[in-house]
């Protein structure tokens, strides 16, 4: 008996050792989550103008819910830099790369976004513009339909393609009110000999004098968009979304920061990269102390709690080495053993199914986030030791059996 005693006593050793190892051999920390954010929130990205209002965001993505991830891993050397409270090291651990992931995840609906609405607003300001253009033609020239020119000579396709033209001509570098202007007057005018077949009926009284009308119509559009400089320069239009965000950012972080020329655009920076940068400064400053106190207090558990757990498993390791060669070869688990191997049990393997299968249960809509729904999946160092602590468990029941055997046959 004392012979089966022993064999037992060489699994229980082989499980400490490797739980002791796996203490250290694997990150402090892991987590994982996906976060399933509510596409009507982008409605923001939207300018707010008589074009826009019809404009259905989860219609135009092919979805309702965009998914973003935040992801950390700390390391040992993470863990004792981040329990002294060094920020620096938060900060690129928590903070800097997992906004940069969901900057990288969120341009493209903000791009698809900003393209099909300006390309939208353009579409419908061109149409109204030309609609003008020709009723005053037909008004002038005393004969022809405007509804059926419009509707019927021109249609659809002919407003979808010069609407794109107009958008690339606006989204050059060096666009201005003035070089757009006469892209949309050329282009009326093309319209108005396409209404008028080449005869002149139309087109002939339509000269330089309406320019000037143009320009004003265009620049009231560009106008309601915030696209318009004071010197007639215009923002590049593909990036309107990103002139909205990052001016939102500048102006509130202008008060919270020390050296306010981080706030400018860098020369060579592009407007998605200077609105990813402050938006990333922007969650560095708003993030309150609190928040690097917790981690700091977090760290510091799970540095001690290392020590503790694997001082544990090692002293289980070697009252059992000491006890296989002596005439009383059972081990002793003892209360210590079970209580800071429930511990690990809760931090280890409790918390990853909570994170996983109890959290993406709970109703999130009081806190009145644009969050859907919620999957983590935080892994600490103590997951793959709390599995070998159940095994334990098992072992100890069956050990019981055979040391109560091996006590009744020693007496």
């Amino acid at each position: 008996m004392k012979t089966i005693i022993r064999i037992f006593n060489i699994i229980i050793m082989a499980l400490s050792a490797a739980a002791a190892v796996c203490l250290f051999a694997v990150p402090a920390m892991t987590f994982k989550s996906n976060i399933a954010l509510n596409v009507k929130t982008f409605s923001k990205f939207i300018p707010s103008t008589d074009y826009t209002t019809d404009i259905n965001i989860p219609q135009l993505l092919g979805t309702d819910v965009i998914h973003v991830g935040i992801s950390f891993t700390m390391d040992s050397e993470g863990m004792r830099k981040a329990m002294n409270g060094d920020k620096a090291t938060i900060d690129d651990m928590f903070i800097n790369n997992n906004v940069k992931d969901i900057c990288n995840t969120l341009h493209e609906p903000i791009d698809l976004i900003t393209d099909f609405t300006i390309r939208s607003v353009i579409k419908k300001a061109v149409r109204q513009e030309i609609t003008a253009q020709v009723e005053a033609a037909v008004e002038e020239a005393g004969t022809g339909n405007a509804q059926e020119i419009v509707e019927d000579e021109l249609g659809d396709v002919y407003f979808t393609n010069f609407a794109n033209a107009l958008y690339d001509s606006a989204n050059e570098d060096d666009a201005t009110i003035d070089s757009v202007s006469n892209v949309l007057y050329w282009q009326i005018d093309e319209a108005l000999k396409k209404a008028d077949n080449g005869s002149g009926l139309y087109s002939s009284k339509f000269d330089d004098s309406k320019k000037e009308e143009i320009k004003n119509n265009l620049v009231n559009t560009l106008d309601g968009l915030k696209l318009v400089e004071p010197d007639g320069k215009l923002k590049k239009i593909g990036y309107l979304s990103y002139i909205y965000i990052s001016d939102y950012l500048k102006q509130e972080l202008q008060s919270k920061v020390s050296d306010p020329t981080t706030l400018e655009q860098g020369a060579t920076e592009s407007l998605p990269t200077y609105a990813d940068r402050l938006l990333n400064l922007f969650v560095l400053t708003m993030m309150p102390d609190m928040f690097y106190q917790i981690i700091g207090y977090v760290s510091l558990g799970l540095y001690i709690g290392l020590y503790v757990f694997a001082g544990i498993w090692g002293i289980l390791f070697l009252i059992t080495l000491i006890k296989t060669f002596t005439k009383k070869p059972w081990t002793l688990f003892g209360p210590w053993f079970w209580f800071f191997g429930s511990l690990q049990l809760i931090i280890g393997l409790g918390l990853t199914i909570v994170g996983k299968f109890v959290i993406p249960g709970l109703d999130i809509a009081f806190t009145g986030l644009p969050i859907r729904s919620i999957i983590l999946a935080p892994r600490t160092y103590t997951l793959i030791p709390s599995i070998i602590y159940v095994v334990c468990i098992v072992i100890a029941i069956v050990y019981a059996i055979f040391k109560s055997a091996a006590k009744k046959e020693a007496n």
